[in-house]
Protein backbone atom coordinates (compact mmCIF):
# COMPACT_ATOMS: atom_id res chain seq x y z
CA UNK A 1 0.00 0.00 0.00
CA UNK A 2 1.54 3.49 -0.59
CA UNK A 3 0.73 6.85 0.77
CA UNK A 4 -1.64 5.91 3.65
CA UNK A 5 -1.66 9.70 4.27
CA UNK A 6 -3.23 11.00 0.81
CA UNK A 7 -5.44 7.95 1.40
CA UNK A 8 -6.75 9.11 5.06
CA UNK A 9 -7.09 12.95 3.60
CA UNK A 10 -9.38 11.67 0.94
CA UNK A 11 -11.38 9.37 3.13
CA UNK A 12 -12.27 12.76 5.64
CA UNK A 13 -12.53 14.96 2.91
CA UNK A 14 -15.66 12.54 1.40
CA UNK A 15 -16.56 11.53 5.41
CA UNK A 16 -17.42 15.69 6.20
CA UNK A 17 -19.37 16.14 2.46
CA UNK A 18 -22.99 16.47 3.18
CA UNK A 19 -24.44 12.76 2.02
CA UNK A 20 -27.21 10.66 2.71
CA UNK A 21 -25.19 9.26 6.10
CA UNK A 22 -24.71 12.14 7.79
CA UNK A 23 -28.25 13.78 7.35
CA UNK A 24 -29.92 10.31 8.73
CA UNK A 25 -27.15 10.88 11.47
CA UNK A 26 -28.15 14.85 11.64
CA UNK A 27 -31.85 13.74 11.61
CA UNK A 28 -32.07 10.50 14.09
CA UNK A 29 -29.80 13.04 16.69
CA UNK A 30 -32.41 15.61 15.82
CA UNK A 31 -35.43 14.24 16.15
CA UNK A 32 -34.42 12.00 19.29
CA UNK A 33 -31.10 12.28 21.02
CA UNK A 34 -27.57 11.80 20.81
CA UNK A 35 -27.75 7.86 21.22
CA UNK A 36 -30.18 7.39 18.23
CA UNK A 37 -27.64 9.11 16.38
CA UNK A 38 -24.59 7.34 17.33
CA UNK A 39 -26.60 3.40 16.70
CA UNK A 40 -27.45 5.10 13.48
CA UNK A 41 -23.81 5.14 13.07
CA UNK A 42 -23.52 1.75 14.46
CA UNK A 43 -25.79 0.54 11.13
CA UNK A 44 -23.63 2.91 9.08
CA UNK A 45 -20.61 0.81 10.44
CA UNK A 46 -21.99 -2.55 9.67
CA UNK A 47 -23.21 -1.29 6.14
CA UNK A 48 -19.46 -0.83 5.39
CA UNK A 49 -18.28 -4.33 6.76
CA UNK A 50 -20.83 -5.73 4.69
CA UNK A 51 -19.49 -3.84 1.27
CA UNK A 52 -15.90 -4.69 2.50
CA UNK A 53 -17.06 -8.43 2.65
CA UNK A 54 -18.51 -8.22 -0.72
CA UNK A 55 -15.42 -6.53 -1.83
CA UNK A 56 -13.22 -9.17 -0.37
CA UNK A 57 -15.09 -12.16 -1.57
CA UNK A 58 -15.24 -10.24 -5.42
CA UNK A 59 -18.60 -9.73 -5.82
CA UNK A 60 -18.26 -5.81 -5.72
CA UNK A 61 -16.68 -5.35 -9.29
CA UNK A 62 -19.87 -8.10 -10.41
CA UNK A 63 -22.56 -5.69 -8.84
CA UNK A 64 -20.16 -2.70 -10.27
CA UNK A 65 -20.05 -4.43 -13.65
CA UNK A 66 -24.54 -5.60 -14.03
CA UNK A 67 -26.67 -2.89 -14.78
CA UNK A 68 -29.53 -4.86 -13.68
CA UNK A 69 -27.80 -5.28 -9.94
CA UNK A 70 -26.52 -2.20 -9.79
CA UNK A 71 -29.82 -0.05 -10.79
CA UNK A 72 -31.68 -2.48 -7.96
CA UNK A 73 -29.71 -1.08 -5.74
CA UNK A 74 -29.35 2.43 -6.50
CA UNK A 75 -33.11 2.69 -7.10
CA UNK A 76 -33.80 0.68 -3.48
CA UNK A 77 -31.65 3.42 -2.05
CA UNK A 78 -32.95 5.77 -3.43
CA UNK A 79 -36.64 5.33 -2.42
CA UNK A 80 -35.47 4.47 1.14
CA UNK A 81 -33.93 7.95 1.45
CA UNK A 82 -36.92 9.34 -0.08
CA UNK A 83 -39.21 7.45 2.43
CA UNK A 84 -37.55 8.30 6.07
CA UNK A 85 -37.92 12.32 3.96
CA UNK A 86 -41.09 12.10 4.07
CA UNK A 87 -41.01 10.08 7.30
CA UNK A 88 -39.14 12.92 8.89
CA UNK A 89 -40.93 15.98 7.25
CA UNK A 90 -44.75 15.08 8.33
CA UNK A 91 -43.75 13.90 11.84
CA UNK A 92 -44.64 16.69 12.86
CA UNK A 93 -43.79 17.52 16.87
CA UNK A 94 -40.50 16.12 17.86
CA UNK A 95 -39.85 14.20 20.55
CA UNK A 96 -40.31 16.27 24.11
CA UNK A 97 -36.90 16.63 25.91
CA UNK A 98 -38.83 14.67 28.80
CA UNK A 99 -39.43 11.76 26.56
CA UNK A 100 -35.89 12.04 25.62
CA UNK A 101 -34.60 11.77 29.03
CA UNK A 102 -36.88 8.95 30.22
CA UNK A 103 -35.56 6.77 27.91
CA UNK A 104 -38.47 3.98 27.96
CA UNK A 105 -40.05 1.59 25.60
CA UNK A 106 -40.20 4.21 22.99
CA UNK A 107 -37.17 5.04 23.43
CA UNK A 108 -36.41 1.47 22.43
CA UNK A 109 -37.78 1.80 19.25
CA UNK A 110 -36.29 4.81 17.94
CA UNK A 111 -32.71 2.99 18.75
CA UNK A 112 -33.64 0.14 16.52
CA UNK A 113 -35.14 2.32 13.80
CA UNK A 114 -31.91 4.33 13.94
CA UNK A 115 -30.29 1.62 13.70
CA UNK A 116 -31.99 -0.03 10.80
CA UNK A 117 -31.76 3.52 8.75
CA UNK A 118 -27.82 3.81 9.18
CA UNK A 119 -27.65 0.00 7.73
CA UNK A 120 -30.54 0.47 4.62
CA UNK A 121 -28.99 3.36 3.51
CA UNK A 122 -25.58 2.81 3.61
CA UNK A 123 -26.29 -0.97 1.86
CA UNK A 124 -28.12 0.67 -0.78
CA UNK A 125 -25.85 3.58 -1.14
CA UNK A 126 -24.25 3.30 -4.72
CA UNK A 127 -21.71 5.55 -3.83
CA UNK A 128 -20.27 3.51 -1.06
CA UNK A 129 -19.98 0.38 -3.85
CA UNK A 130 -17.98 2.48 -5.90
CA UNK A 131 -15.86 3.49 -3.22
CA UNK A 132 -14.60 0.28 -2.86
CA UNK A 133 -13.90 -0.89 -6.28
CA UNK A 134 -12.69 2.97 -7.54
CA UNK A 135 -10.97 5.01 -5.01
CA UNK A 136 -9.41 2.09 -2.52
CA UNK A 137 -7.66 0.12 -5.44
CA UNK A 138 -5.93 3.30 -6.19
CA UNK A 139 -3.82 3.32 -2.92
CA UNK A 140 -3.38 -1.12 -2.92
CA UNK A 141 -0.01 -2.53 -4.29
CA UNK A 142 -0.31 -5.50 -6.22
CA UNK A 143 2.13 -7.90 -6.19
CA UNK A 144 3.86 -6.67 -2.42
CA UNK A 145 4.25 -8.50 0.56
CA UNK A 146 0.88 -7.74 1.87
CA UNK A 147 -2.19 -9.77 -0.11
CA UNK A 148 -4.57 -7.19 -2.07
CA UNK A 149 -7.83 -8.48 0.31
CA UNK A 150 -5.83 -7.95 3.68
CA UNK A 151 -4.97 -4.26 1.84
CA UNK A 152 -8.92 -3.99 1.38
CA UNK A 153 -9.60 -4.71 4.62
CA UNK A 154 -7.07 -1.92 6.03
CA UNK A 155 -8.35 0.71 3.78
CA UNK A 156 -11.65 -0.14 5.02
CA UNK A 157 -10.67 -0.31 8.40
CA UNK A 158 -9.37 3.48 7.86
CA UNK A 159 -12.41 4.40 6.13
CA UNK A 160 -14.35 3.11 8.79
CA UNK A 161 -12.45 4.75 11.74
CA UNK A 162 -11.86 7.89 10.40
CA UNK A 163 -15.85 8.00 9.08
CA UNK A 164 -17.34 6.99 12.73
CA UNK A 165 -14.78 9.79 14.49
CA UNK A 166 -16.17 12.29 12.69
CA UNK A 167 -19.49 11.33 12.81
CA UNK A 168 -19.52 11.02 16.76
CA UNK A 169 -18.39 14.76 16.27
CA UNK A 170 -21.35 15.51 13.88
CA UNK A 171 -23.87 13.79 16.42
CA UNK A 172 -22.12 16.09 19.67
CA UNK A 173 -22.48 19.22 17.86
CA UNK A 174 -26.02 18.95 17.00
CA UNK A 175 -26.88 17.62 20.24
CA UNK A 176 -25.11 20.62 21.61
CA UNK A 177 -27.16 22.38 19.19
CA UNK A 178 -30.61 20.91 19.79
CA UNK A 179 -30.00 22.14 23.24
CA UNK A 180 -29.90 25.36 22.10
CA UNK A 181 -32.79 25.32 20.61
CA UNK A 182 -35.44 25.40 22.73
CA UNK A 183 -38.58 26.19 20.39
CA UNK A 184 -40.40 23.09 19.45
CA UNK A 185 -41.42 24.72 16.49
CA UNK A 186 -38.47 25.54 15.50
CA UNK A 187 -37.32 21.99 15.96
CA UNK A 188 -39.97 20.87 13.80
CA UNK A 189 -39.32 22.90 11.04
CA UNK A 190 -35.30 21.94 11.27
CA UNK A 191 -37.03 18.30 11.13
CA UNK A 192 -38.83 19.44 8.04
CA UNK A 193 -35.54 20.82 6.32
CA UNK A 194 -34.22 17.26 7.05
CA UNK A 195 -36.59 15.64 5.55
CA UNK A 196 -37.02 17.80 2.40
CA UNK A 197 -33.14 16.68 1.66
CA UNK A 198 -33.26 13.56 1.90
CA UNK A 199 -35.43 13.51 -0.69
CA UNK A 200 -33.72 15.72 -2.63
CA UNK A 201 -30.77 13.10 -2.01
CA UNK A 202 -32.90 9.85 -3.01
CA UNK A 203 -33.95 12.09 -6.26
CA UNK A 204 -30.46 12.66 -7.26
CA UNK A 205 -29.85 8.96 -6.55
CA UNK A 206 -32.08 7.94 -8.44
CA UNK A 207 -31.24 10.30 -11.71
CA UNK A 208 -27.85 9.85 -11.39
CA UNK A 209 -26.31 7.99 -14.39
Amino acid sequence: MDNLLAYSTVVLVLAMLPGADMMIIMKNTLNYNSNAGRVTILGIILGHLFWTFIAVIGLAVVIANSILLFSTIKYIGAAYLVYIGIKSFTAGQLVSMNELKDGGGQAKGHMKASFRQGLISNIFNPKVLLLYITIMPQFMTVGGSIGENQQLIILAGILIGISTVWFLIVVELVNIMKRWLKSRTFQNWLSKGAGVVLILFGIRTALEA
